[in-house]
């Protein structure tokens, strides 16, 4: 009978079977105890039932009331797994979470039931978490579970009670201690180790056994041989018999592992034998089964034989001895007794934790010599990783192995109050050449330092508790630096890297460099590492937060993803000249074969354009200088030359043309040594580094991305350093556009002067001014505009105390005179430009009336001329804008604002526009509430700078009470200002990013009015934008729309904007993080019991208590606020039955060490009265929640 299956899988075509056993079904994952379809092609068996029944659809994706903290993921798993919900081992398709490697098979995930079996308690943690052990035969942990055959052989147990030293008659010289091969092969059968395979070895020698060899006895004594014989079966060839020197292989023998000489059997013992109890003849035999039972027993003595050995048999019947108890009966009481007494040593030791990666050695297999004084205080002991001082010594045969004369003489075994419940043991790692891991398997972390140990380590083998040798001499904790390294540092994370979780550790060791997996760089302070054996992932502390994607500018077509780029042999970089090392990570596109070291990547980011090259250059710097140090010299040397001075580039940064693969010196593409930049009042140094601060992020103040502490940059000397930009945001016109927040206060007019103006001229000009000449008037009014346009520090001062002001003021009302007015007013917008004692000058001479009037003046010059000087005074001040709208300026100013206005006018007026709107305290709203519909008009502009001041005007507009907020919604702007929120230029999305969050800081009308115009799919691509401040004022406008009513917070939720939002609260830096926490806080404040719940399932538990202990109190009391909730939330399904009588999310916060940190709140703000509040909220919920452990278990 065959059958088409009806499910939707590979396995088409099936036979039926009458009995199928050792089996599982695919479909059910139930046993298999009759008979099944079995797949013809593979080995796949499914019930009769399962393979008839309708196919079902499985979702790919489920929420599981047992594991509510993240979704399952439905996958074929690659082996065999442990339920957590059954604990019986299964095997093919199950559901499973990819953070907490939680998985059910699809019986138990398709149960809605969160109960878990009662008998199943022994095998649990309180938490209901498995139980799982370190044990020393394995370099994993081992999970209990429950037993249930789903292959054809049963599942090997691995003895745990093996003994970890062993007195053993093959060595009875020295004790052998249980350890973890590191090559060589065993000195009883001659055969080599598995790799990482545990056996007995030697502390004084070079001694080794395998595990099964130790298990076997010399059992057999002859009388030519002093010791007792081993039996050893299939022998390798390297054994030649000692009597008649031929080779022993394949054949059983007989074997003196102390002198390590061999026999065949037949050669020392006789092949017919006669035994006084038994009548017939015994003949030598190979080896007997006499039954299929799995018990074989001596007729001699009565004791358990191996049916493998050879034994004396009777032919004549069924009488089998072993071979010493026919031999020799005298001997066999203590043979026997010797046998039982190993035996019982083996048995009396339960397994206990042993670190996979550690060999027990003695301190040193050379001979050692004492350090000559010259060499102190420049090497380093490789035993506590100190500098060398007092007696010490090195070895000659390992190069660069010196050791204090303290450590030489370590006690293997000490008692340390750092672990007072059992000894610690003295252990070395083992060590083999590799230039990204010193160590040979998992990297070792100290736990009271957490430094990552290269060097000599004291081990607690049954708690996994490890101390290095600088520790281990403190007999107190050092508080303060252990703290400094825990205090917010995530310490167990999953990356998009790798496979297995990473945890902290801190790379300081003077002796090894330990290099980052990703950027191939050495590591020096906090690194993640991997721990599973043999893994040698390790990452910067910063190389967590590179992108898994990229866009580089020379390639836009395509995102670059970061991978190990497999399918290449050693690919070419495209940036560099060099290649991609073998199975390294590479940012790649895929469709056009191109590749990027990721430190390459990290440079391309802003080119530089320049007068010098026609291409864009990118600059490399010190980073890449000491990643290119791993390749050989002498690609170095061709590689990296400099194209105009032709000298090597070699050891310092560079600028390169990818376009043309040359390279340039930095002096040799003239970047100047200071630059004026129209962006910051003073001048700006070119350095080849600045550190600013020690919190290990830097930022450019022009563009607002990281940036690397190594790298040139133009800094402020004058405003020390508090001023910093990359070299390309200074230099590159476009970048700094796109840097500056919203347009400038104050504008001076420049224009062109064939001659500079000199001062000494001053008084001929004032008596040009002062004369009734209109031809000197006119020719010494120019000459003080030249004056007053230099490019650097105009002598505006000095123009006022010329005293020229007044009569520069009478000109403007010189209506007969055009050219005159419009050269006075020129020169005071000039002298507006500067100080507020400047612009007081022009003021009280009575200026701003005569602007204002000559907004209407038939010069078109002479009016737009007005308008500069009249926003150069409203940007000078409140008070001074005040003056200004006080003399109704605001409408003529319209008047100029239509759509076919000339260019040059319409940005001039929408910048004074602009300045009449801003300003602390505002003005007054019914003043200017007639520019509105102006407003809604200006910001439908193409042109960016209209469309950026007219956005910033509305974004101070809005910014206020709700009747503000509704009229501007009435103005009709919302559409257009969602629209800008994708604008591709920074200085037009956050001025309508702004305005968007003030409307949504109204009430819930006006935030719906934003909602419905379709904010939140915009918001939602903010929040992965490059640039910090978007993704902050992003995360602010969020927190005002979930602050409102659950059907918004619902809004948010569909919109998919949590997970996002979620990502930046846990790695974002510290300014978006506190707004994130905003976001998440307010929506679980306002949030429904099943919209709380989602927020858990997206993982936002942790994160927030992250930042419990944060360095800004309002921050922690809203993390706080949030985490009550979800507590409250937590203890309503635990009293409703719904989670198992269980406090889950009480549980999640206590895994995210949430529970610790509010205890330590109490210490933190010990005796600060404005923070009580926090301690106090912090204790109740501690004394609601976890007062009592049970009751939240």
């Amino acid at each position: 009978m065959d059958i088409k299956l009806s499910s939707k899988c590979d396995h088409y075509f099936c036979k039926y079977l009458e009995k199928v056993e050792g089996k599982c079904c695919e479909e059910c994952g139930g046993k298999i105890s009759d008979g099944a379809f079995a797949c013809q092609h593979c080995d796949v068996c499914l019930h009769r039932s399962c393979a008839v029944k309708k196919p079902r659809r499985l979702s790919h994706e489920i929420m599981h009331p047992l594991h509510q903290q993240h979704p399952l993921q439905f996958e074929r798993a690659s082996r065999d797994f442990i339920c957590d919900k059954c604990l019986y081992p299964s095997s093919l398709y199950r559901y499973r979470c990819y953070s907490c490697d939680f998985s059910l098979d699809r019986a138990c995930a398709s149960s809605a039931s969160n109960e878990l079996p009662k008998d199943q308690e022994p095998l649990r943690f309180k938490d209901g978490r498995r139980k799982t052990i370190q044990h020393y035969s394995h370099g994993h942990q081992l999970s209990f579970f429950k037993y249930r055959k789903i292959h054809e052989q049963d599942l090997d147990c691995f003895c745990d009670k093996i003994p970890r030293t062993l007195d053993h008659p093959f060595h009875p010289g020295h004790p052998l201690r249980l350890s973890y091969n590191i090559g060589g092969t065993c000195y009883a059968c001659k055969k080599g180790f598995y790799t990482s395979s545990p056996c007995y070895t030697c502390e004084k020698c070079s001694f080794r056994l395998h595990l099964d060899c130790a298990k076997s006895l010399p059992t057999l004594k002859l009388a030519f041989h002093p010791h007792l014989l081993t039996y050893f079966i299939d022998s390798t060839s390297e054994f030649y018999c000692r009597t008649c020197g031929k080779d022993c292989g394949g054949a059983s023998i007989c074997r003196c592992v102390q002198c390590d000489i061999s026999f065949h059997l037949n050669c020392v013992v006789p092949s017919e034998a006669k035994q006084r109890y038994h009548r017939h003849p015994l003949i030598l035999t190979e080896s007997v089964k006499e039954d299929d039972s799995d018990e074989f027993c001596c007729d001699v003595c009565e004791n358990e034989r191996d049916p493998k050995h050879p034994v004396y048999y009777c032919q004549s019947c069924t009488y089998i001895a072993h071979i010493q108890c026919v031999l020799h009966e005298d001997q066999i009481s203590s043979a026997m007794e010797s046998e039982a007494l190993c035996e019982k040593e083996m048995e009396q030791n339960e397994g206990i934790n042993v670190s996979h990666n550690l060999i027990r050695l003695s301190i040193h297999k050379h001979q050692m010599y004492e350090v000559t004084e010259e060499l102190k205080g420049k090497k380093y002991c490789n035993g506590c990783r100190l500098v060398l001082n007092g007696p010490s010594y090195f070895c000659k045969e390992c190069h660069g192995f010196y050791l204090h004369e303290k450590c030489a003489k370590l006690p293997y075994e000490i008692r340390h109050p750092f672990h007072s419940s059992h000894p610690l043991n003295l252990y070395v790692s083992d060590s083999y050449p590799s230039p990204y891991r010193p160590l040979g398997g998992a990297f070792i972390t100290c736990d009271e330092c957490k430094d990552i140990c290269l060097g000599f380590i004291y081990f607690c083998e049954q708690c996994n508790f490890k101390l290095d040798v600088k520790c281990a001499a403190l007999t107190a904790h050092k508080t303060g630096v252990s703290q400094d390294k825990r205090i917010d540092r995530v310490t167990e994370l999953h990356h998009f890297s790798h496979d297995h979780k990473l945890v902290l550790g801190y790379c300081n060791d003077p002796i090894d460099e330990t290099k980052c997996t990703i950027c191939e760089l050495t590591i020096l302070g906090p690194a993640y590492f991997c721990p599973e054996l043999d893994c040698v992932h390790i990452l910067h502390k910063s190389c967590l937060r590179l992108p898994q994607k990229v866009q580089v500018p020379f390639h836009l077509k395509h995102m670059m993803v970061i991978q190990q780029p497999w399918k290449h042999s050693n690919p070419q970089c495209h940036a560099c000249p060099l290649n991609i090392t073998s199975q390294r990570f590479a940012y790649s596109c895929e469709d056009c074969q191109l590749n990027l070291h990721p430190i390459c990547a990290n440079y391309l980011k802003r080119p530089l354009k320049c007068e010098f090259h026609p291409d864009d250059l990118y600059y490399f710097g010190t980073d890449y200088q000491l990643f290119s140090a791993n390749y050989p010299v002498s690609e170095m040397t061709t590689a990296f030359v400099c194209y105009k001075c032709e000298k090597s580039c070699q050891g310092e940064p560079f600028y390169r043309c990818l376009q043309c693969s040359i390279n340039f010196h930095l002096k040799c593409v003239t970047i100047p040594d200071t630059v004026e930049s129209k962006y910051h009042r003073h001048p700006l140094t070119l350095k080849d580094s600045f550190v600013e601060d020690d919190s290990g992020k830097y930022y450019c103040d022009f563009c607002e991305e990281e940036r690397n502490r190594s790298d040139h940059v133009y800094y402020c000397k004058e405003c020390n350093g508090k001023t910093i930009a990359h070299i390309e945001c200074v230099l590159t016109r476009e970048v700094e556009d796109m840097s500056c927040e919203e347009s400038l206060h104050k504008k001076r007019r420049e224009g062109l002067q064939p001659l500079p103006i000199q001062l000494e001229n001053v008084p001929a000009m004032v008596t040009g001014v002062w004369t009734d000449d209109m031809n000197l008037e006119l020719k010494a009014t120019i000459q003080f505009r030249e004056l007053l346009s230099v490019e650097k520090s105009p002598p505006i001062e000095e123009v006022i105390e010329a005293g020229v002001v007044p009569r520069f003021v009478e000109f403007l009302e010189r209506e007969d005179f055009p050219q005159l007015q419009f050269e006075a007013a020129w020169a005071l917008t000039n002298i507006d430009s500067g100080t507020s004692e400047n612009v007081k000058e022009v003021i009280d001479h009575g200026a701003v009336p005569i602007f204002v009037k000559l907004l209407s003046s038939t010069s078109e010059d002479v009016r737009e001329q007005s308008i500069w000087a009249l926003g150069n005074v409203a940007g000078d001040s409140p008070a001074s804008r005040d003056v200004v709208l006080g003399h109704g300026a605001l409408v003529p100013l319209l008047a100029h604002l239509y759509e076919h206005a000339k260019l040059s006018v319409l940005r001039i007026a929408t910048w004074t526009l602009l300045n009449f709107c801003r300003g602390k305290p505002q003005p007054p709203f019914d003043q200017i509430k007639p520019a509105l519909p102006t407003l809604a008009h200006l910001i439908h502009s193409n042109d960016e700078q209209v469309l950026s001041d007219a956005s910033w005007a509305l974004s101070y507009l809005s910014d206020g009470t709700s009747e503000k907020i509704q009229a501007v919604i009435e103005a009709g702007v919302c559409g257009r200002l969602v629209e800008l929120l994708l604008h591709p230029s920074l200085s037009v999305l956050k001025p309508a990013l702004r305005t968007v969050g003030n409307i949504t800081s109204g009430d819930d009308v006006q935030t719906q009015c934003i909602i419905s115009h379709q904010a939140l799919p915009c918001l939602s691509k903010l929040l992965t934008n490059n640039y910090k401040s978007i993704k902050k004022e992003a995360c602010w406008t969020i927190s005002n729309i979930t602050a409102r009513n659950e059907e918004q917070i619902q809004a948010v939720i569909e919109a998919n904007i949590i997970a996002p939002l979620v990502h930046l609260l846990q790695n974002a830096e510290f300014d978006i993080k506190g707004e994130a926490a905003w976001a998440i806080t307010n929506a679980i404040s306002g949030g429904t019991h099943d919209q709380i719940k989602f927020l858990v399932s997206q993982g936002c538990i942790k994160p927030l208590c992250d930042l419990l202990i944060c360095r800004d109190p309002r921050i922690v009391e809203v993390c706080l606020d949030g985490l009550e909730k979800i507590l409250m939330v937590g203890e309503v399904d635990k009293t409703t039955g719904t989670t198992g009588g269980v406090n889950l999310y009480a549980r999640m916060v206590s895994d995210a060490k949430g529970q610790e940190k509010m205890e330590y709140l109490g210490y933190l703000y010990e005796g600060i009265d404005e923070m009580s509040y926090i301690c106090i909220k912090a204790e109740e919920v501690l004394e609601k929640y976890w007062s009592e452990e049970d009751d939240v278990w």
